[in-house]
C-alpha cells in the first residue's frame, strides 16, 4: 500500500538527509488496519527519481516502509506494509509530476506536434544532460494519458478543490487545457501546507477524497493497493 507523503523539502534535500530523517510515528493508528501500536518502521526500498527541472536524478531514492502487525479488524486492503511516497512523485514512474504536467502543457497549450514538443521540452524544462532515456514520443504520449485519466477522475468525483472559474470545467479538450492551467497555478488553501502546483492539487484531492481511511485513489497514477 502506498501513501502520499509531504516531505516539505526538495527531493534532493530529502535524499541527502535521509540518514538523519525523522521517522514518522503511526503508533496512534495503523494506515492498513486502524489499530494503535501496530505499524512499525520496516526500513526502506529504493527507486529511481528524476527531476529534469533541477537536474536531480538518482536510482536509489529511498522510500520509507512500515509493517502492519494485523492488530486491528478494519483492514483497508490485503497488504501487510505501507510506504510513504513523496507527493512530488507518481506511483511507478521515475519523473516528477510537475515536469510531466508542464511537458503536456507545452504540447497541448501550444498545439505542437510531438517532434516540436520534444524540442521545446528539452530547451525549456530539461537541466539534465542526456534526455533520450526519459523523453521521447512514447513517454510524452504516456504523460498525456496520465493527465487525461486524472482529468476524468477529477470530473467524476465532484470534489471542489479549486477556484470558482474552474468548477465548471467541461469534459473536452478545452476542459483539459483549463485543468492543466489549474494544476500549474494551484495553491493549497491549507495555511499549514503552503505548497503550489500539481503536487499541492494532488495532495488536497487525496485528502478530500478521504485519504488512507477511505483507501482513496491517487489523482495521478495508480498506487499498489489499487492495481489488483
Amino acid at each position: 500500500m502506498q501513501e502520499p507523503y509531504h516531505i516539505k523539502v526538495s527531493l534532493q534535500e530529502y535524499y541527502e538527509k535521509f540518514g538523519e530523517w525523522t521517522i514518522p510515528d503511526f503508533s496512534d493508528k495503523c494506515l492498513i488496519c486502524g489499530a494503535a501500536d501496530c505499524a512499525g518502521y520496516h526500513g526502506h526500498y529504493t527507486r529511481t527519481a528524476t527531476c529534469p527541472l533541477t537536474g536531480f536524478s538518482v536510482s536509489d531514492f529511498p522510500v520509507m516502509r512500515f509493517l502492519c502487525q494485523g492488530k486491528g479488524d478494519k483492514k483497508k486492503c490485503d497488504h501487510v506494509t505501507f510506504s510513504l511516497l513523496p507527493i512530488e512523485l507518481v506511483p511507478f514512474r521515475q519523473l516528477i509530476l510537475k515536469f510531466m504536467v508542464l511537458a503536456v502543457w507545452i504540447r497541448l497549450g501550444r498545439h505542437l506536434s510531438l517532434t516540436k514538443s520534444l524540442d521545446a521540452i528539452e530547451k525549456e524544462l530539461n537541466n539534465l544532460g542526456d534526455i533520450a532515456e526519459f523523453i521521447n514520443t512514447s513517454t510524452l504520449m504516456s504523460w498525456e494519458r496520465l493527465i487525461h485519466a486524472a482529468f476524468e477522475l477529477f470530473l467524476s468525483t465532484g470534489i471542489k478543490v479549486c477556484k470558482p472559474q474552474y468548477e465548471k470545467i467541461t469534459a473536452d479538450e478545452t476542459g483539459v487545457l483549463l485543468f492543466l492551467e489549474l494544476l500549474r497555478e494551484y495553491k493549497s488553501r491549507n495555511a499549514n501546507n503552503p505548497i503550489r502546483g500539481p503536487d499541492a492539487f494532488a495532495w488536497d484531492f487525496y485528502q478530500q477524497s478521504g485519504g488512507a481511511a477511505q483507501l482513496a485513489l491517487f489523482l495521478f497514477g495508480r498506487a499498489s493497493q489499487h492495481r489488483n
